[in-house]
């Protein structure tokens, strides 16, 4: 019986970021993920037939406080929108917020180094009590309007991540 309940909790729990890379100097930090991501056969299908789908990253510097709500520095969200283009056979990754793309040739290729362009920097101070967290969704509003209600309670649909949380450390 627990041998099932792992096993259902590592299935629902099958896209995660596993660490953060964090790189600070005096007046900023610089945030790189590294993630397991993995999509369903209908996500692939959507995406080869045209659908566009934009991916949410949000990421979040914070102080944790005690007995009061954590102390919130800096919020960043970036998009990115994954396409795939029939004459070229190219999966593209574009960030939304910088412009910045990258093309694939494969699908799976895709989700191995789509983290490349989830890259923040974050203008903020931090110190020995700081922390950051982040997460990864699928933006199913931005789908056509015909698909999302359909995938909206469609497991094969989500690819949400958990907030992922690491300290920040700072070299004095």
């Amino acid at each position: 019986m627990l041998f099932l309940l792992i096993v259902a909790c590592i299935c629902n729990s099958e896209n995660h970021v596993t660490s953060l890379q964090i790189q600070h100097n005096q007046d900023s930090i610089t945030i790189t993920p590294h993630l397991f991501f993995n999509t369903s056969t209908d996500i692939k299908e959507a995406i080869d037939n045209g659908v566009k789908l934009n991916i949410i990253s949000k990421i979040q510097l914070y102080e944790p406080r005690t007995w009061w709500l954590d102390k919130t520095i800096s919020n960043k969200k970036v998009t990115l929108e994954v396409s795939y283009f029939t004459l070229s056979k190219l999966y593209v990754v574009k960030n939304k917020n910088t412009g910045k793309q990258i093309s694939f040739n494969s699908f799976e290729q895709l989700w191995k180094e789509f983290e490349q362009l989830l890259t923040i920097e974050i203008k903020a101070v931090v110190n020995h009590n700081s922390w950051v967290k982040m997460r990864i969704m699928l933006d199913k509003r931005a789908l056509p309007t015909v698909m999302q209600l359909p995938t909206l309670f469609n497991s094969n649909w989500d690819i949400d991540t958990q907030w992922h949380q690491q300290q920040v450390f700072v070299n004095e």
